[in-house]
């Protein structure tokens, strides 16, 4: 039912579109499966297949390349959702609350489905879910210390030599010295356990519930995946009416009703190749006055650079302040104020 959702053949500076279609696919295919008609095994075998098929993917792109990427997407930047969030996707622990909220007697399942009368038996299945998935956890997290306890061994051995070997000190930087360090496939391994122990809690989920309950729960879950704040823009307004969306002063939103007079331009250097329009564009979204975005690349010297133009001058500025260094990628961006070029 996904097409070609889960290909394999993506170039990486795509997996930002991966997941905008992903949650288009969430929103415009597998919901309205659970709203226009009544639960079925069908039905939870398709929208199954297709969570664990989401998962298989980003497995597939992961390398020692991308793995910060999808460890830190720019879609999770300076959100609140990132507490809920671990090793860069839904912690297992979510879905063992969805099916403890869902089995509450003292909860009216109204708003989740169409069917209403579902009494969620007492027992102890859950329970065993939850213990399985806390010790994983715990594992995980082992694993994650012992990596970054590694990296920052490796880092400061390889800063101090590298500090020693030039000429000049001036000539090392803390963040050249962090890329000169290989984690080699530790993290990837560690983000695919963690991507196993989240198609496990599902499958153990939905192979102990009934029916009625499994369509409950992948409702569920295909509703929380989708509504990531950074990807309501993206998919149909109806299907969230209850989203809130970002409110910002009178001022601001009078000024993006119409063109700016003018526009002010960061212009954002020592960008990594694979980095794309709306990755930068994500990178400044917590500036509501932001206007254009534009990638230049420079084939003579295989390089790119980028445009932030603003309504407001003053945010502009405190955008070179606030996010001068900060990492895209694998790279601190290198901020200087331009004049307004036309892009």
């Amino acid at each position: 039912m996904a097409g070609d959702l889960f290909r394999r053949n993506r170039p990486f500076h795509l997996l930002d579109g991966f997941y905008t279609e992903w949650s288009e696919h969430l929103t415009t295919r597998c919901i309205p499966l659970f709203r226009d008609s009544p639960p079925s095994a069908v039905t939870n075998g398709a929208v199954f297949n297709d969570l664990i098929s989401y998962y298989d993917t980003i497995d597939h792109y992961a390398n020692r390349d991308t793995i910060f990427y999808f460890l830190f997407p720019s879609w999770h930047v300076n959100s609140l959702e990132t507490s809920i969030l671990f090793l860069g996707d839904v912690h297992p622990h979510l879905f063992v609350s969805l099916i403890q909220s869902l089995r509450d007697p003292n909860r009216i399942h109204l708003r989740l489905a169409p069917w209403r009368d579902l009494a969620f038996p007492v027992n102890h299945f859950v329970d065993d879910v939850k213990n399985d998935v806390n010790k994983s956890v715990s594992h995980l997290l082992s694993k994650v210390r012992q990596a970054q306890e590694g990296y920052i061994q490796g880092f400061s051995d390889n800063w101090v030599s590298r500090f020693h070997s030039q000429r000049g000190r001036q000539s090392v930087t803390v963040m050249e010295t962090a890329a000169s360090v290989t984690l080699g496939e530790e993290f990837v391994r560690i983000f695919r356990e963690a991507n196993q122990l989240r198609k496990i809690t599902i499958f153990n989920i939905v192979n102990l519930s009934d029916t009625n309950q499994a369509a409950l729960f992948l409702e569920g879950v295909c509703e929380f995946l989708a509504g990531f704040r950074h990807q309501l823009a993206h998919v149909p307004a109806q299907f969230f009416p209850n989203q809130v969306a970002p409110q910002y002063p009178l001022a601001y939103q009078q000024m993006m009703q119409q063109q700016p007079e003018v526009l002010h331009d960061i212009c954002v250097w020592n960008i990594d190749r694979n980095v794309t329009r709306d990755m930068l564009r994500e990178m400044f979204r917590r500036y509501p006055s932001v206007w254009e975005v534009q990638i230049v690349n420079d084939p003579g010297r295989g390089q790119k650079h980028g445009f932030v133009s603003f309504a407001d001058e003053s945010e502009k500025w405190r955008a070179i302040q606030e996010m001068n260094g900060a990492m895209l990628l694998k790279k601190p961006m290198h901020l200087r104020s331009e004049a307004h070029r036309n892009i």
